[in-house]
């Protein structure tokens, strides 16, 4: 399994467009920029460890082996190809650029991107975004064009989740105002029942006087 380090500057250097570094190189940058924790390198370490695998690559590039056989100048090549372009006898081939990736490296673009955008993701959500992306590409632009669809899914996902959540509690508080509502009737009704009972016994009461009194009189 890959570390922190070589995780990181992997996908640093893809974003600019570096690729092919072995096992070995990232282990020489590693040792070059004294990172002696590769699960927690600071970031100095990673960008001098960039600086330092661009520089062997840009290296690499100036440096051209050619095979003692080979007669035609640069000049010559380039010249053949026009002649052979102007004739019909060229065939043009698309140069291999597919991209395979390890479900880490995934995670370390779409943690590198949402970060760059100012967008907070926690590890869970960095794993179910690239639950949904495929691990080989036929170019960049296919790589990229997956990434963004997969972080507009999760973000119509998540505010999907975040609606139903709110009509809930709405439910919810409908539902207790309601049986409040319920409550409050329920307690009124035995409130006016009392009252009511209480006139009528009070106007039996009165009622018994008045005769008393008029027995008296009488």
């Amino acid at each position: 399994m890959s570390d922190k380090f070589t995780n990181n500057v992997r996908a640093r250097l893809y974003k600019q467009g570096y690729q092919g570094f072995t096992k070995d190189d990232y282990t020489q940058a590693a040792l070059a920029v004294e990172c002696d924790d590769l699960d927690n390198p600071t970031k100095e370490q990673l960008s001098q460890a960039v600086d330092y695998l661009r520089e062997k690559a840009t290296s690499r590039l100036s440096v051209v082996d050619e095979p003692i056989e080979e007669t035609l100048t640069v000049e010559a090549e380039e010249k053949q190809q026009e002649t052979e372009f102007e004739t019909g006898a060229l065939t043009v081939q698309e140069p291999e650029n597919q991209i395979v990736l390890s479900d880490l490296e995934k995670q370390a673009i779409v943690a590198d991107i949402a970060q760059g955008a100012g967008i907070e993701l926690k590890a869970a959500d960095v794993k179910q975004i690239t639950v949904s992306i495929a691990s080989t590409f036929a170019s960049r632009k296919e790589l990229n064009e997956a990434i963004f669809d997969a972080l507009v899914h999760f973000a119509e996902r998540f505010k999907n989740q975040e609606v139903s959540k709110i009509r809930r509690k709405a439910d919810e508080i409908r539902q207790t105002l309601a049986e409040m509502d319920d409550v409050a009737g329920s307690e009124l009704t035995q409130i006016k029942q009392a009252m009511e009972a209480t006139a009528l016994d009070y106007k039996s009461q009165f009622a018994d006087l008045a005769l008393s009194f008029a027995g008296i009189i009488d």
